[in-house]
């Protein structure tokens, strides 16, 4: 016959509840992608401090005539899925977090570039991430 005592009981009780709580989504801050000169890039693939998940945001940092293009491709096949940019405003500007659902473990690419009007500038960033 098995016999319980009320400690055996709260233990069990709560390892399982860690269990529970270690399953959580996880969460980390957005990453940092360094353009050429000028700016960042941003990647969130996680809900974090209200920054919604799946999201990317642009990032001018120096009055010097070049703006910051991000760019996503979801499952890396070669298309541009989503783009935010600092074209039109002036230096120090972030734009809007731009997001959308994507699956998990889904593999991403995000691109950080200068532009200048209709002009990329020839050297930039790339990121390789999951969702």
């Amino acid at each position: 016959m098995l016999k319980f005592t009320a400690g055996r009981v709260l233990a069990a009780a709560a390892a399982f509840g860690l269990v529970v709580a270690a399953q959580g989504t996880a969460s980390a801050a957005p990453k940092t992608i360094e353009a050429t000169f000028g700016g960042y890039g941003a990647w969130n693939p996680d809900p974090y401090s209200g920054i919604p998940g799946d999201s990317i945001r642009a990032c001018d940092t120096a009055a010097d005539g070049w703006g910051i293009e991000v760019k996503l491709d979801i499952g890396r096949d070669g298309t541009w899925d989503r783009t935010v940019s600092t074209r039109g405003h002036n230096s120090p500007y972030c734009s809007p977090w731009k997001s959308g659902n994507i699956k998990e473990g889904t593999p991403v690419s995000i691109q950080v570039a200068n532009v200048d009007g209709g002009v990329t500038y020839p050297k930039g960033s790339l990121l390789l991430s999951h969702a």
